[in-house]
């Protein structure tokens, strides 16, 4: 069985189809505007978005002013069965600790929300939306207005993977944040807060950031070679895979992504392609960003299938790498990854806790095989 493994954000914009604007820290006062102050405040700034972005608003975009209780309460009742799985995920995958609550990760992204768009229509969150011009303020909003503008221009196609869904995210949250860019530099607001680097605190949020972080270098890169125009053309042939937006020149040389095939026996739950960011945020977690980003440029294709019987759980991993030194190089960074984790050996095998793990290279692939006992329900 196949999910659209869209989490935290992504499943969001998956079930309302909404862009958030994510940002990490904003300054608290008691007096809030009103509904008509915030709505003045975003047709003003829409008219700046709509010049930068060299596309007219077709019709103005409704505002509805919500507050934080309201979010957490609409969207963080419950926790899509998607977001748990991933959660297994990470944890088979040793990005994060044993004990780690995924529950709490997906409604603290929640929690602080700004602003988010959905079709034609700009959700605020009132806390955020106080006395005084606040820049980071009107930054998301410039954000949430471009949303606004794909919306009534592009279309985006389906995603089937992690990997497609972090790539089309980049394309529309890039797009958003440089003109949410060039909208602070216009309007001399200086330097304001953006999302342009991992926490380094929790890899689940950190995927999340990927299209932020590596989106807005995507766009412009795009922007250098051909202008808006080629920006627009991108929706038309989207990056199908984060190895195009975190290399944008691979993107218009075409270089493709190799479809791994994994066989299993065990009844499948759910199956995936994680793709070079997932391998950077683990990568950036136990090293550094900049060899983690080397070695994502050696991705070609993975493969992860999810199963589970009435006693274990079971991950197979399959990384299809550009050669088999590549290979060997990642094989030897997870096992530093296992000792790190104090794993011990036995027979081949790797204990971490309650994980059972094997690692191999043949060839040009790494093959990750995690057992975990299931907990009784």
């Amino acid at each position: 069985m196949r999910f659209k493994t869209l989490i935290a954000i992504a499943v969001v914009l998956v079930i309302t189809s909404f862009t958030i604007g994510y940002y990490l820290s904003i300054s608290r006062v008691e007096y809030y505007l009103s509904s008509s102050e915030i709505e003045w405040l975003v047709k003003s700034i829409a008219e700046d978005v709509s010049v930068i972005r060299n596309l007219t608003f077709k019709e103005l975009p409704n505002v509805v002013v919500v507050n934080k209780s309201y979010v957490l309460s609409t969207w963080g009742s419950e926790i899509p069965e998607e977001v748990l799985i991933f959660g297994d995920i990470l944890k088979m995958t040793l990005l994060v600790p044993k004990d780690y609550n995924i529950s709490s990760s997906y409604r603290g992204l929640l929690g602080i929300w700004v602003a988010a768009s959905a079709g034609n229509t700009v959700y605020v969150v009132q806390e955020y939306f106080t006395r005084g011009e606040s820049p980071l303020v009107q930054r998301v909003l410039a954000h949430e207005l471009t949303h606004v503008l794909q919306y009534q221009y592009f279309r985006t196609p389906p995603t089937h993977t992690l990997d497609e869904s972090l790539a089309i995210r980049s394309l529309v949250e890039g797009d958003a944040d440089v003109v949410a860019d060039e909208y602070v530099s216009i309007k001399g607001l200086g330097v304001v807060s953006k999302v342009s680097s991992l926490t380094l605190k929790d890899p689940f949020i950190d995927i999340q950031l990927t299209p932020y972080i590596f989106g807005s270098r995507f766009v412009e890169y795009l922007l250098s070679v051909g202008g808006w125009g080629l920006v627009n053309k991108a929706y038309e042939d989207p990056p199908k895979s984060m190895k195009y937006v975190m290399f944008p020149q691979k993107y218009l040389a075409r270089e493709g992504v190799v479809d791994v095939v994994v066989n299993v026996s065990c009844r499948v739950v759910h199956e995936d392609v994680l793709g070079p960011s997932y391998l950077y945020v683990m990568i950036s977690k136990y090293f550094n960003e900049s060899y983690a980003l080397s070695m994502s440029s050696e991705w070609l294709g993975d493969k992860v299938v999810y199963c589970v019987n009435n006693t274990y759980k079971v991950l197979n991993w399959v990384i299809k790498w550009s050669s088999s030194k590549s290979a060997e190089d990642f094989y030897r960074t997870f096992n530093y990854v296992l000792s790190l984790n104090n794993a011990t050996s036995v027979d081949g095998l790797w204990f971490v806790n309650d994980l059972r793990l094997s690692v191999y290279v043949v060839g040009d692939e790494v093959l990750i095989t995690s057992y975990s006992i299931r907990s009784p329900n």
